[in-house]
């Protein structure tokens, strides 16, 4: 439903004229906002967009980057306002569409003409404890305004596939505790700004498959406490900072797939019982840090297919004293790691036997059998060493099962 209808736009003052914008729908076009609630408001776009946008709604008004391309069709509803009808901007009052940017004048000019007309102002923003889907799926967002997030206690899925969204602006996240899926699949984001998430406790999925961030800021995680794929699938990422992960109690897939990273730093994962494939496929690490796992019950699948891992350390598991194990603690967990020396498999299989850790549910001597005990491990097929013998047989006797190169040993 493109618009280019004589009469229907209207004049702002002498700055602004609605004249000029792509596309405007106000409140007295009732119909039209009725399509809208409904989902079926569809224009399309004569040549490619690269300006802004005004959505007004009784929850808040705000302009934002947008980017369409040319002769597409596209959903209005979900142009800036959450197409999943559950966020809480559910209530339009207008939209306008310029195809060039505007000034901040001309910014504050077409807000406040929406305001006028029943539109809540930008700053009722700042009363709104509850993001939840806010902006999920609003593809075309290029750039977001800088609004008062200062009451905000959830940000779930707030920006969630953004795949449009360049940048984001340094917003007042001091009382959210929940990121989850905040910024999930923001595909275009190639930074991100360093906001306060000291009060932060849930940042499952947060930044996952943003593929284009190439560094990420110490942001405060103190009190993040699920971590659970937080970076997953940002495969743009060489490096990382030593964020403060001491209250995480999971780091399950934490890092999956981040496939540029080089290094990693020695962070605090002394709370953390769940590794299940915090770092598998990251392929372009060659060494790893001595980090604290003693708590850690579950090493399925970690370092699968860390192909270009070279070395592991001496004393990882020196001290692991899990509370109890799950079967297949150990499966796959160095899968694929074809780098690896003979030295770093020695590495794991006498830290693994120094720890005392028996391959049972209790991790303890007497306790039941796991139904799968092997610790599997792939390597760069050099001759092993006396010691890592030695620790093989030790290890058998405590109920575990050695896998080297696919061979039971």
């Amino acid at each position: 439903m493109p618009f280019a209808l004589p009469g229907f736009f209207r004049t702002l003052g002498a700055d602004l004229d609605f004249s000029s914008a792509f596309l405007y729908v106000a409140a007295d076009d009732s119909a039209d906002l009725a399509s809208i609630l409904a989902g079926t408001y569809d224009f399309t776009t004569v040549g490619a967009i690269n300006g802004t946008i005004v959505v007004a709604t009784e929850e808040g008004t705000y302009s934002a980057g947008i980017s369409l391309d040319a002769t597409t069709t596209y959903d209005l509803y979900s142009q800036g306002v959450s197409n999943s009808h559950n966020g809480f901007m559910d209530t339009p009052v207008g939209y306008a569409i310029f195809p060039s940017p505007l000034s901040d004048g001309e910014i504050a000019q077409a807000e406040a003409h929406f305001v006028a007309e029943g539109a809540a102002p930008k700053s009722a923003f700042g009363s709104v404890t509850n993001f939840t889907d806010g902006w999920r799926n609003c593809r075309t967002i290029a750039t977001f305004p800088l609004i008062d997030t200062s009451s905000a206690d959830s940000f779930f899925r707030t920006w969630n596939s953004c795949e449009s969204l360049i940048s984001f602006p340094e917003l007042d996240s001091s009382s959210v505790t929940s990121y989850r899926q905040a910024w999930q699949n923001c595909s275009s984001l190639t930074s991100f700004p360093l906001l306060n998430t000291s009060s932060g406790t849930n940042f499952n999925s947060t930044w996952r498959d943003c593929t284009s961030l190439t560094s990420f800021p110490l942001i405060n995680t103190s009190s993040g406490s699920n971590l659970t794929a937080a970076w997953q699938s940002c495969t743009s990422l060489s490096s990382f900072p030593l964020i403060d992960t001491s209250a995480a109690t999971t780091l399950n897939r934490t890092w999956s797939t981040c496939s540029s990273l080089t290094s990693f730093p020695a962070i605090n994962a002394s709370l953390s019982t769940d590794f299940f494939q915090t770092w598998n496929g990251c392929v372009s690490l060659t060494s790893f840090p001595l980090i604290d796992v003693s708590l850690g019950q579950r090493f399925s699948f970690t370092w699968q297919k860390c192909t270009n891992l070279t070395t592991f350390p001496a004393g990882f598991f020196d001290s692991w004293s899990p509370a109890s194990l799950i079967s297949q603690v150990f499966n796959l967990t160095w899968d694929g790691c074809t780098s690896l020396t003979a030295q770093s498999v020695e590495n794991i299989l006498t830290s693994l036997d120094t720890s005392g850790v028996y391959g049972t549910n209790t991790g303890a001597s007497g306790g039941t059998q796991l139904s799968d005990s092997t610790i599997d491990i792939d390597y760069d097929g050099t001759t092993l060493s006396g010691a890592t013998t030695t620790a093989i047989a030790s290890l058998k006797l405590k109920d575990w099962a050695i896998s080297i190169n696919s061979v039971i040993q």
